[in-house]
């Protein structure tokens, strides 16, 4: 974390502090104290941890989510719609946070907020950032689980349950959503070969395309682990209902070294490589996976053409985060992984 993302975060944290112990002294009693606060970070939503007591007792640790001020509160900063597949998730045993406390009255934080439980364990050191894999044994051991929770994911039906709470996006509508981000960058070769993406993986889209939950962001940043065991998944804002098998190539394009530049193949020893986690998953899951190339190359591109637009806000001072670099790097290799995949 730069000067400037620390000195930020430090701001928000300040100033959420009265309006977390307002909350829980309206929540908990007029004795609730608010303890150990800090910032979980998160690009689309203020997350923030920490700890209620009362009366010498913790009582509840929690996490707070909420919009940044100034958003148009849609999408994935619309924090109440994580509520309904949160309540499923915890229904059908889905290492998860739950969902303990929402609201739309914006008295207490200015906006909507969420208040989930804080997971037990952290997440493993940030993929993109130089200590990536340290401390880390047996990491296909460690993998296991979260694959395992992936292939359950997956097999809820997520139509019913969650009948009325998203749009389902079929495969067309899902490669062209990230056109108009990818637009939005200023490198005019990177746009050429995002768009050549784009036309192949409608040529090539697999005839029976399997539908469910999709996480979205499936890989190591965002399971927590107690010690070896998975106490859960996070990072629920960019959940759809849409082609299930894109978290299967999600997860296996992270751990590629042909999607990636010089920078990241540095600290990609440590892992085991695609062909982990289509093998595991094939053998917990009755999906057909002959077509994983194409999901493979349908999450590159969706990774290539979200890191242009972040690239740009990052170059330009917008946001201020040193693994879009590493990101931005990487936009040709993944695109160009993408098309090897799909010839």
């Amino acid at each position: 974390m730069s000067a400037n993302q620390t000195d930020a975060t430090d701001a928000a944290v300040s100033g959420m502090l009265p309006r977390l112990g307002a909350w829980s002294r309206q929540t908990y009693g007029a004795g609730a104290v608010v303890e150990s606060v800090r910032s979980l970070g998160g690009h689309s939503a203020v997350t923030i941890g920490f700890d209620v007591r009362v009366e010498g007792r913790i009582v509840q640790r929690l996490v707070l989510k909420a919009p940044p001020v100034g958003v148009n509160r849609k999408n994935n900063f619309d924090v109440l719609r994580q509520v309904p597949i949160l309540r499923l998730l915890q229904q059908q045993g889905i290492p998860a946070p739950r969902a303990v406390h929402w609201s739309e009255d914006e008295r207490h934080f200015g906006s909507p907020y969420l208040m989930m439980s804080r997971l037990e364990g952290a997440s493993l050191p940030d993929l993109f950032g130089p200590q990536s894999g340290l401390g880390v044994a047996d990491a296909a051991g460690l993998f296991a689980e979260p694959v395992r929770a992936l292939a359950r994911l997956h097999a809820i039906d997520a139509r019913s349950g969650l009948a009325g709470w998203n749009a389902v996006r079929l495969p067309p509508a899902e490669i062209d959503h990230w056109v108009q981000v990818l637009r939005k960058s200023s490198n005019a070769d990177w746009i050429a070969l995002g768009l050549d993406v784009r036309d192949r993986l409608h040529r090539t889209t697999p005839d029976d395309v399997p539908i469910g939950i999709v996480h979205g962001d499936f890989y190591s940043n965002n399971w927590v682990f107690d010690g070896r065991r998975l106490s859960g998944i996070v990072d629920w804002e960019g959940a759809s209902i849409g082609p299930s098998l894109l978290d299967l190539g999600w997860v296996a394009m992270m751990y590629d070294k042909a999607s990636w530049g010089p920078i990241r193949r540095r600290t990609m020893d440590w892992h085991p490589g695609p062909d982990f986690f289509v093998s595991l998953y094939r053998s917990l899951s009755p999906l057909d996976l002959s077509r994983i190339g194409w999901y493979r190359a349908l999450a590159g591109y969706r990774l290539a053409c979200i890191t242009t637009y972040y690239y740009e806000r990052h170059r330009t001072g917008k946001v201020d985060n040193p693994a879009w670099e590493v990101l931005g790097e990487s936009v040709p290799f993944m695109l160009h992984r993408a098309m090897d995949l799909l010839a």
